[in-house]
């Protein structure tokens, strides 16, 4: 499989993103099952405990979730969107991806990010990093994550990771990292580690000039900014008529809180509508879509944008 690191200069590829909040085993399963029956390329979910101001529903852990989904499907590619690197240690974190990337050859995306949410944090006993602090432990996971999938033995002193003479086995054939954040800063070190570049959708204003950022960046260290896949992460509220979008958008405000403002950052409408929002972000130099919906991703609204928004880009 070459997802996600061929992209066509016709058709963009698709991902559909899933927070996890109130889905029982079941309910993934079958529209991550879904998504793959319909063409989408890329399935992903958030790495909470919690979804942000749902904390009393349902939350099916990412890593397990994923693995599960290895065995469950046959083509679709699987990632984090994103990993928190918190969470788990360096040396744990290149040995679990390692292990999924044998499951589903191929399929698999890291996706890795500073983190962001302190409750969280507190809430599990983790101690509660700066940013900077957040931005510097990233360096140091992506710097150890690539000497343990590379090197016979890896040792890393930092400041806040340590390894020593540590083996890794087996290695992975090929393991793409994806970063999603958007600040310059990070950016940095998406020039440097990142095979794919994740513009989250708040940011989604000012998505070609953090592009245009990239560049430079890249260009300033001697790295083909083309080896990077550019991703956006986008929210979609589809619907055939005015009445269906109408209910839909009431549904999505309901579902998506202060996540999304309806000022632009969200495309509704029916599918050529949507499309056409959709192919202005690909003028600007989008590779890959991650699809959020308005409702957190129903079987109805993953199958009319299969059905009828897909064919429209392809």
């Amino acid at each position: 499989m070459d997802w996600p690191m061929a992209t066509s200069p016709n058709r963009p590829r698709f991902g559909v993103f899933l927070p996890l909040v109130g889905l029982t085993w079941e309910d993934l399963l079958g529209r991550v099952r879904l998504a793959e029956a319909e063409g989408f390329d890329s399935c992903w979910v958030d790495d909470h405990f919690w979804f942000p101001g749902a904390p009393d529903r349902d939350h099916l852990e990412a890593w397990t979730a994923l693995t599960a989904l290895a065995t469950s499907t046959e083509r679709i590619g699987l990632g984090p969107l994103v990993m928190c690197h918190s969470y788990r240690p360096p040396g744990l974190l290149a040995k679990m991806a390692a292990t999924l990337a044998e499951i589903a050859v191929g399929r698999v995306v890291l996706g890795l990010g500073a983190g962001y949410m302190d409750e969280e944090y507190r809430a599990y006993g983790y101690t509660v990093p700066t940013a900077r602090e957040r931005l510097e432990q990233l360096e140091e996971t992506l710097e150890i994550l690539r000497g343990m999938w590379t090197e016979e033995r890896t040792t890393f002193e930092g400041k806040h990771h340590t390894v020593r003479d540590a083996p890794h086995l087996p290695k992975p054939e090929r393991l793409p990292i994806l970063l999603g954040g958007s600040s310059d800063r990070f950016l940095r070190l998406v020039a440097r580690f990142a095979d794919v570049w994740n513009c989250p959708n708040p940011a989604w204003r000012d998505l070609a000039t953090k592009r245009a950022t990239l560049v430079s960046e890249c260009e300033r260290i001697g790295r083909d900014p083309s080896a990077i896949v550019v991703s956006e992460q986008v929210v979609a509220v589809v619907g055939r008529s005015e009445e269906e979008i109408r209910r839909e958008v009431e549904r999505a405000r309901a579902s998506l809180g202060g996540f999304a403002q309806f000022d632009g950052d969200v495309h509704v409408g029916s599918p050529e509508k949507v499309a056409d929002g959709l192919r202005a972000r690909r003028a600007i130099g989008v590779d890959e879509f991650v699809v959020m919906f308005g409702d957190w991703g129903s079987r109805e609204q993953i199958e009319l944008f299969g059905t009828e928004v897909l064919p429209l880009l392809t």
